[in-house]
């Protein structure tokens, strides 16, 4: 899936020696297919790894990718540098990265509609909960109802400010301008927080 170096691979085991038994690497992608896509890599716990996440076997480590983040992922290389100053230097790249899931011509609500639901619905499913993307003007007005377990629920403003339109303004700088709740929230029997 990735390049890894042999000089990189003994980096990640060094790395690794520190860690719980079990830890491996995981490399993802954020705000994938969006002008604010940015990836990374952390130390996986093995009670971190999903059902959609794969595993991939290096020399003496794995590293976790979740099936979301591995088209960016295609061909991307990491290694590990040394420069003249002896100062080292871990590498990643992925140029994959900036591929888009929509066509580079899409409206900013064709746009949104699919990061709505590849970012922002799965993890509001964990409460039972849907963000609807109603409207959005090209001047960055967005519109969005909640359903589910996030109608009526008590931390559906914590949700947007701190949640939806915070992630919006990452993936798409300086083209979300306000993130408004049009929803009637009324509590219901799967509202999460009453």
């Amino acid at each position: 899936m990735i390049k890894i170096t042999p000089k990189a691979e003994e980096y990640f085991v060094q790395l690794l020696k520190t860690q719980a038994p079990d830890t491996k690497i995981r490399v993802f992608v954020s705000n994938p297919g969006t002008p604010g896509v940015e990836c990374g890599i952390l130390y996986c716990p093995k009670s971190s790894v999903t059902n959609a996440d794969d595993i991939f076997n290096y020399n003496g480590f794995d590293v976790v990718i979740d099936v979301s983040s591995q088209p960016f992922l295609e061909g991307a290389v990491i290694d590990f540098r040394t420069n003249k100053e002896n100062k080292s230097t871990l590498t990643f790249k992925a140029p994959n990265l900036k591929k888009s899931l929509v066509d580079e011509n899409a409206s900013l609500f064709e746009k949104l509609e699919v990061f709505f639901r590849t970012t922002v619905n799965p993890s509001l499913a964990a409460h039972g909960g849907v963000a609807k993307l109603v409207s959005a003007t090209e001047d960055g007005i967005v519109k969005v109802s909640f359903e589910g377990g996030c109608r009526g629920c008590s931390m559906v403003n914590i949700t947007l400010s701190e949640g939806i339109e915070a992630n919006l303004k990452q993936a798409f700088p300086g083209m979300i301008k306000e993130v408004i709740d049009v929803t009637d929230h009324k509590v219901t029997d799967s509202t999460y927080a009453k």
